[in-house]
């Protein structure tokens, strides 16, 4: 039986070894800059899918949030400041849902193998702030209030979201997964 939190080591697991859509982003480099995108990019582009399900709004995330991060690089102290800024970045995203159910794995064979996952699918299902919720608490380990002021919310709506969308998932996903 998947508990409710072996979802979040599913989607890490499901991206070893796979080869992601190529990405390119036209940025200005910076020394520190490039190491950051370098490093994180992928960690990213796999949060930007996570709230989404689509790798094509996922990449205009992913350079939205970039570009973003970019410009307030002169007042970002370390690595962990960059990853606070793209957390929020993500959080606050206007993510457009499909007003039909569609599926993650819609782009066929060009598209990373972990978009057939039943959890991809089951992650697809949840409203968006439920997602975020999940991706961002659950995931990325964050403290409620974080996530709360990242995504905008009371802390007790965060928890709230991520709980139905811990027990939609738990419902959606077979015993075996």
């Amino acid at each position: 039986m998947t508990t409710s939190i072996d979802w979040v080591h599913e989607i890490d697991a499901s991206l070893e070894g796979v080869d992601q859509p190529t990405a390119s982003y036209a940025l200005p480099t910076g020394e520190a800059f490039s190491d950051y995108v370098a490093e994180r990019g992928p960690h990213v582009r796999r949060l930007a899918h996570a709230i989404c399900c689509d790798w094509t709004q996922a990449e205009a995330l992913v350079l939205g949030t970039l570009s973003g991060l970019y410009d307030a690089w002169s007042a970002i102290q370390d690595g962990a400041g960059a990853d606070a800024f793209v957390h929020r970045a993500l959080a606050r995203a206007v993510v457009t849902d499909s007003p039909t159910p569609r599926s993650c794995n819609a782009h066929g064979d060009d598209y990373p193998i972990e978009d057939e996952s039943l959890l991809f699918d089951g992650l697809q299902s949840l409203s968006t702030i439920q997602r975020k919720a999940l991706v961002l608490h659950d995931w990325l380990d964050l403290p409620v209030e974080e996530v709360a002021d990242a995504v905008g919310i009371s802390p007790e709506l965060v928890v709230l979201h991520a709980a139905r969308g811990r027990s939609a998932l738990n419902f959606l996903l077979p015993e075996s997964a």
